[in-house]
């Protein structure tokens, strides 16, 4: 149902609004035209809070109106009102309305604010190296390791339905701490260059030379009985 994170903070956003007991808010126009007193545009207010998230993130009024129609669909029961200066007036009548799809919006600009500091951790090591074609093999979401590598450019993308594998071939500055990083996450296979391959193998052979098989205690050599043992 919930194709990415726009479309996901978009709704909570909207969930929000609709739950405010003294805002109201009216399917007007991108601005704060008409803005009065307790009333505040809906699509205005929506894209100035996911600018606040992302500068790239925005939506239209058919995007609102599509949400709230879905909305409605899934039990959130709404009061459409007009009144005089304005145009449709939202709220849900009952409050308690509870969408599993839905978690609060700062919970998820909390995540964004906690990816961004680590980003910006690896922004400047991430940043240095020659720009090179890497190809990795991902199990489970891409979604985190496109943040770490401040989304760089996807040159070919093939997901394996069956083993629940993504195939990326991602251009991104090859510096060592990409090769670092890279190396410490065990949900990722480097598939090429070949040079970074052998990289790792050669990491992992140094490794395995100074941890080598873990020592396996020395068994105790049993006593020999004495002979005279049976005489006393």
């Amino acid at each position: 149902m919930i194709v990415n994170d726009l479309q996901r903070l978009r709704w909570q956003i909207l969930d929000e609004a609709l739950r405010d007991p003294v805002m109201e808010y009216f399917m007007g126009e991108r601005t704060k035209t008409n803005e009065t007193g307790n009333t505040r545009s809906l699509i205005h207010y929506v894209n100035t809070r996911l600018k606040a998230v992302n500068r790239s993130y925005s939506c239209s009024k058919r995007m609102l109106q599509n949400d709230v129609n879905l909305f409605q669909e899934k039990g959130g029961r709404l009061e459409p009102r007009f009144r005089r200066g304005h145009k449709r007036i939202l709220r849900y009548i009952n409050m308690e309305w509870k969408n599993p799809l839905l978690r609060p919006a700062r919970s998820l600009m909390a995540e964004q604010e906690e990816t961004e500091a680590k980003q910006s951790i690896f922004a400047g090591p991430l940043a240095e190296g020659k720009q090179t074609a890497v190809t990795l093999r991902i199990t489970g979401d891409t979604e985190p390791l496109m943040l770490l590598l401040n989304n760089p450019e996807v040159l070919q993308r093939q997901t394996d339905v069956k083993s629940g594998s993504t195939t990326l071939t991602l251009e991104v500055n090859l510096s060592p701490a990409l090769q670092a990083m890279l190396f410490g996450l065990n949900s990722i296979e480097v598939l090429a260059p070949e040079s970074l391959r052998d990289g790792f193998r050669q990491t992992l052979a140094t490794v395995q030379k100074l941890y080598g098989q873990p020592a396996q205690p020395k068994q105790k050599k049993e006593e020999q009985l004495s002979l005279f043992d049976d005489l006393f």
